[in-house]
């Protein structure tokens, strides 16, 4: 798992003493969207098991696209949304034959939903950086908590960086060198959102949740 830890400074004021605070990292994603599973696949950060999702993922795309686009745009904390994850993954049980998958695996909620996210991009066939860039015109898409208002924060801010992270390969090297060029402008957002303490940020993770933050943000625009 590569982890990028986003370290925000906190300055003396007044020639006091720096205050003591607490360095323990922040996960990024949230806890909350971390904790629910949807039966089926894996929530195993190997390159092997996030690859098979993705097939997974981009199979139920084809089979329920407007299902998935009207879910990806609710609020993720809700009980209708886990179903609603729940619910696309049973319903398309032959995607798991398809991918070749067989017995029971469980998958993260926001794993599955960035997949989901990225496969329903991709299938508007309009460059991704230039969709993102005539959204960040707009008013902001909601968030739902502190991390995805990062998120949505970075899509807006870097429509080219984030395209080159959903066109790179997942556990390739390019999505490494992408993840790494989100550095910077993560700390930008993270200072812009008055972050306290740093954020511990997995690949997997952040993937995911800039996933669903472009999704939103663009849905409005893409439905104009």
């Amino acid at each position: 798992m590569i982890t990028l830890a986003l370290m925000l400074a906190m300055q003396p004021v007044g020639g006091q003493a720096q205050p003591q605070v607490d360095t323990t990292p922040v996960p990024w994603p949230d806890d909350e969207r971390e904790a629910g599973l949807v039966d089926s696949f894996s929530t195993e950060s190997s390159a092997e098991a996030r690859l098979t999702m993705t097939r997974f993922a981009d199979c139920v795309a084809d089979g329920s696209p407007d299902k998935a686009a009207e879910l990806l745009q609710r609020d993720f904390r809700s009980a209708a949304y886990r179903n609603g994850l729940q619910n696309l993954s049973r319903n398309n049980e032959g995607c798991a034959r398809k991918v070749g998958l067989h017995g029971r695996m469980r998958m993260a909620n926001l794993a599955f939903a960035g997949a989901l996210a990225e496969a329903l991009i991709e299938r508007r066939n309009m460059p991704v950086n230039a969709m993102l860039a005539r959204a960040a015109a707009a008013p902001a898409a909601p968030t739902y908590s502190f991390t995805d208002g990062i998120a949505m924060c970075l899509v807006r801010s870097v429509p080219d960086q984030v395209a080159s992270l959903f066109a790179s390969e997942v556990g390739s090297n390019e999505e490494t060198a992408a993840i790494a060029a989100l550095g910077v402008p993560a700390q930008m957002c993270a200072r812009a959102a008055e972050a306290r303490k740093p954020l511990s940020i997995s690949t997997s993770g952040l993937r995911a949740m800039l996933a669903t933050a472009a999704f939103r943000s663009t849905a409005s625009v893409t439905n104009t």
